[in-house]
């Protein structure tokens, strides 16, 4: 992918090192359990009016579980958040943990625990994360290290 020309907005320059999507190799079977919501001890953000989408993707299931909807990349009240929209749909698994990764699940960008198997949520990316880094979007087993399903990012 060639990037010969960055916009002048900071938002779309960081958003551009999303694009460059890879195969992501499925990997053994998450042990599975019966969907139970998670919740998180912090609030989830809010995504307010002034929402600006950079990004978007379509979840794909691994590990033989079902996952499926969108994830989008926005930018909101001067941080970004990894949105799962309303069509977000996952079976369940003990441990889901919504990451980032770039052509490949990156532990050190784990954002949260997945708060319900399904619909619209927000994870606020944490300190020290760069969104520029990352072109997928993640849904992780902790528990057992195994995918259970993932979002490459395009631009919008």
């Amino acid at each position: 992918m060639r990037h010969d020309h960055a916009p002048a907005n900071p938002s779309r320059r960081a958003a551009l090192s999303l694009l460059g999507l890879g195969a992501v190799a499925a990997v053994a079977g998450c042990a599975s359990a019966a969907p139970k919501a998670k919740s998180s001890a912090t609030a989830a953000p809010v995504v307010g009016s002034d929402a600006q989408v950079t990004a978007r993707g379509v979840f794909t299931g691994k590990s033989n579980h079902v996952t499926n909807g969108h994830a989008r990349v926005v930018r909101t009240g001067g941080q970004w958040v990894i949105e799962l929209e309303d069509d977000f749909f996952f079976d369940g698994a003990p441990d889901p943990k919504v990451a980032l990764g770039r052509d490949g699940f990156d532990a050190n960008a784990i954002l949260s625990p997945l708060r319900t198997n399904s619909g619209r949520q927000a994870y606020a990316l944490k300190s020290g994360l760069d969104i520029g880094q990352y072109n997928e979007v993640w849904i992780w087993c902790e528990k057992f290290s195994v995918p259970l399903g993932v979002a490459p990012l395009t631009l919008v």
